[in-house]
């Protein structure tokens, strides 16, 4: 007979095997259900106890980004096993499957599995063959530093490795060796190389690519429960039916080559299945426990028995390129890696975040909602405007929802008031102090009154007659009435030592304590010291100078200038807490001032230190409890420390690929920290980088 034969020498191997895999596609799933299910059921419960202080849901997605990399690649090779070691049985059997169809034979899923147990030798062979392959690939990928001609490379060879697939059927049907199956799959199509090696490729790689990338984009549209729902049933239906198609395609193409051979018949092409009894009605209960995985991790994540993180993540420059850096800023806001400086809640539900260069005008990157999906990049200062081109843009939050921004013209100091994104100079472009040395080397913080009147903290050298060294640092405090500032009223309230502040806006803090009594913090560069500097009145008659954190010897400070800042809040008893990286240890630590003065504090170490890490940052919750936001000592987690009283708990809330320069964080307009921050592969410049918002959703120091 040749029905069969004449039937699988028709052309369209891959549009017939879809559509051969869409009718049958429940008895085809079977062996996945046998095997992948109850596999992931079982690793389901182990992995979450195992890992309950690594799991976070990032975006209603469970994720592990708390443990180290170590553990980390560990449980993704276990999984990996466990997975490979189930299609290892499930694609073999499915082929034996979709092979009875296209014959008209009934191959039940059990003895399907059984035949695949029988030939495991063969197919382990084979599986190591294709390992080692991968392996030289990647050698090769390693070795070279063209990586697009590597990629290129390894892309041609898996086209040529594509037949290699007919060996699976070569051992089921044929009982050919590992080795032989090989052979045997290359003999089949050497007189149709290309058509088979396109067909594969497209059937098995290209098909099941496609349609877990536009799953993935659809679900992505759905609001947080929903998506999460979807990912946990979709995901599981499309990784229950990709191994049929993909075993369609493979098993018809198998056929499809010997039935062109000379001197076949039907019997030829039915050879090694077995001719079992005809097929019983598929049970519905069998879709339900297909489904159970993925309801289980449903449930999971949607409850959260076990408290894990919860968070929100935008990479909010997904679409944008890393920009070369220049001396000039041309007509268009650019934002390269090292430009963050502030992220401030706007007005309604959305954020602005402050770019600055160092050679540069501030710019201004608004956000609709606190998600930071959709935004707009705008000129702070346009170049058209009297400024200067000069780093150190620093800006608060005014009470109606306005931002004050700090701006240079001819190293004069400035304000300028910003709605969403547009910025206007203050009535009257008043200025408010003038930098006797270059503005980048003056110190700037902005706090601003309950009645709305900006307080300015200037941190300047003292002019030296005859003498190019300054010898001290000059610290005041500017009082304004209102955001014009048409008089200011500047107190000097601190004479500190000369260093060599670097051009860093986190070297100088002012913050609000309780009765309008500001607060100045400084940090010195050189060695580590911080100077506080506290007020006994809303006018600053009476500044008190305290160092709560001594200097360290210079001839043991190697490492200068690598921690460059402070951040500083006062809570509502007018004790102030500082954030900063220790710099002798590097470690990052928590300054916790037992009076108003700090006079007397405790320092909280929250994480060892490492080079090249940004400056923490530090909001205050709700209830008045201090956030940290910091890089961890490996620059691969984002941190947030919870505090209540002298603890802190410090949870990872982000993965980083390296410790970016460029860390912001805010309170949004629901209460939760909201932290901005670079993503960056190491190479800056030239590297891939993201801005990144995240946002904890139920992190508290209880």
């Amino acid at each position: 007979m040749m029905e069969h034969v004449e039937r699988l020498r028709k052309g369209g191997v891959a549009f017939r095997s879809h559509l051969d895999a869409g009718r049958h596609l429940v008895r085809l799933a079977l062996p996945g259900v046998l095997v992948h299910v109850p596999l992931a059921t079982l690793s389901l419960p182990a992995l979450t106890v195992a890992t309950g202080g690594s799991a976070a849901v990032v975006n209603g997605r469970f994720e592990l980004i708390g443990t180290s990399d170590a553990p980390l690649l560990t449980w993704t090779l276990v999984l990996s096993a466990l997975a490979l070691a189930g299609e290892i049985l499930v694609f073999p059997a499915t082929v034996m499957i979709a092979a009875g169809h296209l014959v008209d034979r009934h191959v039940s899923p059990v003895e399907a599995l059984r035949a695949t147990v029988r030939r495991l030798p063969a197919l382990l062979v084979l599986l190591l063959v294709a390992a080692l392959a991968c392996a030289a690939g990647i050698v090769v990928l390693m070795a070279t530093d063209q990586h697009w001609l590597a990629t290129v490379v390894l892309a041609a060879a898996a086209y040529a490795a594509m037949p290699g697939l007919l060996a699976v059927p070569a051992i089921l049907l044929h009982g050919c060796s590992g080795l032989g199956s090989i052979r045997r799959a290359y003999r089949l199509t050497e007189l149709s190389f290309l058509p088979t090696a396109s067909t594969l490729a497209f059937g098995v790689v290209l098909v099941p690519g496609a349609a877990a990338w536009a799953l993935e984009s659809g679900l992505g549209l759905l609001p947080g429960p929903l998506a999460t729902l979807g990912w946990g049933l979709a995901g599981t239906v499309l990784a229950l039916a990709i191994t049929p198609f993909q075993a369609a395609v493979v098993t018809r193409q198998f056929l499809h080559c010997m039935a062109w051979r000379t001197e076949v018949d039907d019997s030829d092409l039915a050879h090694g299945l077995p001719d079992g009894p005809p097929p019983r009605q598929v049970r519905p209960i069998l879709l339900a426990v297909a489904l159970l995985p993925g309801l289980l991790f449903s449930g999971l994540v949607l409850v959260n028995p076990f408290a894990w993180p919860e968070v929100t993540e935008t990479n909010v420059t997904e679409s944008w390129q890393p920009t070369q850096r220049s001396g000039s800023s041309g007509n268009t806001p650019v934002l390269r890696p090292f430009d963050l400086r502030d992220v401030h809640p706007g007005r309604g539900t959305g954020l602005t975040v402050v770019i600055d260069g160092f050679e540069d005008y501030a710019s201004l990157l608004t956000c609709s909602d606190i998600s930071c999906r959709k935004t707009t990049f705008t000129w702070a200062e346009p170049p058209s405007a009297n400024t200067d081109a000069a780093p150190g843009a620093v800006s608060t939050r005014l009470p109606d929802g306005r931002l004050l921004l700090t701006t240079w013209s001819h190293q004069a100091l400035r304000l300028l008031t910003c709605e969403a994104n547009k910025c206007l100079p203050t009535p009257g472009s008043w200025n408010i102090a003038r930098a006797h040395y270059p503005s980048q080397y003056t110190g700037v913080a902005l706090a601003v009154r309950h009645n709305g009147g900006p307080v300015v903290a200037f941190a300047d050298k003292e002019r030296v007659k005859g003498d190019d060294s300054p010898t001290k640092d000059l610290v005041s405090v500017i009082f304004c009435a209102d955001v014009s500032c048409s008089r200011p009223e500047p107190r000097q309230v601190a004479r500190l030592d000369a260093s060599a502040y670097l051009p860093d806006v986190h070297n100088l803090a002012v913050a609000m304590a309780p009765g309008g009594r500001p607060v100045v913090a400084r940090f010195d560069t050189t060695n580590g010291q911080i100077h506080v500097i506290s007020c006994a009145d809303a006018v600053c008659r009476q500044p008190r100078v305290t160092r709560p954190v001594a200097p360290y010897p210079p001839g043991v400070n190697d490492r200068r200038g690598r921690e460059t800042g402070l951040a500083l809040a006062v809570r509502a008893d007018g004790r102030p807490v500082i954030a900063y990286r220790d710099m002798n240890d590097r470690a990052t630590k928590l300054l916790d001032c037992r009076t108003p003065d700090c006079a007397q504090a405790d320092v909280i170490t929250l994480d060892a230190g490492g080079p090249y890490r940004s400056t923490p940052a530090l909001v205050l919750d709700p209830a008045g409890q201090p956030l940290v936001a910091y890089q961890n000592r490996d620059g691969t987690r984002l941190m947030l420390a919870t505090c209540t009283g002298r603890r802190c708990v410090s949870t990872a809330v982000a993965r980083m690929r390296g410790a970016g320069d460029g860390l912001a964080m805010t309170t949004n307009s629901e209460g939760k920290p909201t932290i901005a921050w670079i993503d960056d592969d190491g190479s800056l410049l030239n590297g891939k980088w993201a801005l990144v918002v995240t946002t904890p959703l139920n992190l508290s120091a209880d």
